[in-house]
């Protein structure tokens, strides 16, 4: 059953197609490269929606500068309750995906390694690199060896992430320029795209 998504302006992260899969690999490290398991965005795309509404209560302050006080914030009711509504939308999303994502990937680390799940779990949360250095962090524990993940072929690139659907695109300045207020480092390059 798909879910009837009307708070997304973006697409959402894909599965890997099982076609893709190279056979003899693991299907986990496949699926983490191609960026299945890396962190749900929808807690930075919330970011958005508080642009949008600062975006259309400026128009509304400059078409109609008479509007003050108690006008104002009647005027702009509307648009600030379909933003509450998304927002809270959105962040719920993000923090079921979120929980689901972590426990399927400890659950799928552990069986793979042999590894107590609380274990890799703790180890989740303590861990400072990428999802495919955790990886190796966790084969590395499991042989006894100090394996490199930069050292380790890789089958995917990751999926790119924060596409707009295309009724959305006239939101992309924003994006960019909250990106850029962000410092998210792996989007700066965006604006090479447009």
């Amino acid at each position: 059953m798909r879910e009837f998504t009307w708070w997304r302006r973006f697409y959402s992260v894909r599965a890997l197609p099982k076609k893709w899969l190279y056979k003899g690999a693991s299907e986990l490290l496949q699926r983490i490269e191609f960026g299945e398991y890396e962190f749900n965005h929808l807690g930075r795309e919330v970011y958005l929606e508080d642009k949008i509404f600062e975006l259309k209560s400026n128009q509304v302050k400059e078409e109609s500068p008479w509007l003050k006080g108690e006008t104002l914030d009647e005027k702009l009711a509307y648009d600030r309750k379909q933003l509450n509504k998304r927002k809270a939308a959105i962040m719920k999303a993000h923090l079921e995906t979120e929980e689901k994502l972590l426990l399927k990937l400890a659950k799928g680390l552990s069986t793979e390694f042999g590894l107590d799940v609380e274990e890799v779990r703790e180890l989740i949360e303590t861990f400072g690199g990428t999802t495919r250095e955790l990886y190796f962090k966790c084969m590395s524990i499991a042989t006894g060896q100090d394996i490199v993940a930069d050292k380790m072929q890789r089958f995917f690139n990751e999926q790119p992430r924060h596409i707009l659907k295309p009724k959305e695109y006239n939101y992309m300045p924003l994006w960019i320029e909250l990106v850029k207020e962000r410092q998210w480092q792996s989007y700066l390059n965006w604006e090479q795209i447009r």
